[in-house]
């Protein structure tokens, strides 16, 4: 696909979103009202925020040069073979809103461990570890060089034990670890854009979590392939109900619910919406 396709893409594919877009006032399931008080519209500051953004300053003047590899669908922003740590974690890393939204998602599910795919340099990491330092969270990056940020990230921040840290394929972690999804599961996947790698990776998760776990995939209108992912993985018959935050695909294993497969934004971006229509 062309830079130019590419980006044609993305824009048409966000006018689409935002157009079936809803906000919390479309919102009727107790569950979801829940969910949308509790985690998505909670503006509440933690400590946790400061010190993650203490980080980020910290490695925004970083200039070591870091290899890329190609270990998933390929760059959109460069097609240099390397980048400065700064320029990859700015580029890369989750933002404040995404991070926050994981932070309290992780403390409103209350986990029994956290797996996520696609360290970077560890911010995300942060924000899953910082809801509950006592979780078990096992974190998988396939580039030693960055996995090495996200180190000296977890040592700036101070974290437990209970963080565990691999250099790893995904797949390949998957099958030294085949009873990491048991329990209630929190997962968060961003590391691996891919159509095929995507279900894969979700199905054999789906196959061991209970019912209380929730799986988090990231960028899922980063390409048509990802779109169609998350097309089909809201069809999984595991899968009870979904939201779509656009940066962010929540999947919901509860048998209670009976949907919705809702895409919601804040109502600010929506402020007619306030129930009328």
């Amino acid at each position: 696909m062309s830079h130019f396709s590419y980006w044609r893409f993305r824009i048409f594919s966000a006018l689409r979103w935002y157009v079936s877009a809803r906000t919390r006032y479309d919102v009727h399931s107790p569950f979801f009202s829940r969910f949308v008080s509790e985690v998505y519209h909670d503006n509440r500051r933690y400590h946790l925020f400061d010190l993650v953004d203490h980080i980020r300053d910290y490695w925004r003047e970083r200039k070591d040069l870091i290899a890329l590899q190609s270990l998933g669908a390929p760059s959109r922003t460069t097609a240099r073979p390397y980048r400065t740590a700064g320029s990859l974690v700015a580029s890369n890393a989750i933002t404040r809103r995404s991070g926050e939204l994981l932070f309290r998602l992780a403390l409103w599910i209350k986990p029994t461990r956290i797996i996520e795919f696609g360290t970077n340099a560890g911010i995300s990491t942060l924000y899953l570890h910082g809801a509950d330092t006592r979780t078990p969270l096992f974190t998988v990056e396939g580039n030693a060089q960055v996995a090495e940020l996200a180190l000296e990230s977890f040592r700036r921040a101070g974290t437990s034990s209970a963080l565990r840290p691999a250099v790893d394929s995904f797949a390949e972690w998957l099958g030294h670890h085949p009873k990491a999804g048991t329990g209630r599961l929190l997962f968060f996947l961003d590391g691996d854009h891919r159509y095929q790698p995507t279900l894969e990776y979700v199905d054999r998760l789906l196959a061991a979590c209970n019912d209380d776990s929730v799986i988090v995939v990231a960028d899922i209108h980063w390409s048509e392939g990802m779109e169609k992912a998350w097309t089909e993985l809201q069809q999984r018959p595991r899968v009870t109900a979904s939201v779509d935050t656009y940066h962010f695909g929540l999947l919901f294993l509860r048998p209670e619910l009976n949907g919705p497969h809702l895409s919601l934004i804040p109502t600010r971006y929506k402020p007619w919406r306030v129930g009328f229509f």
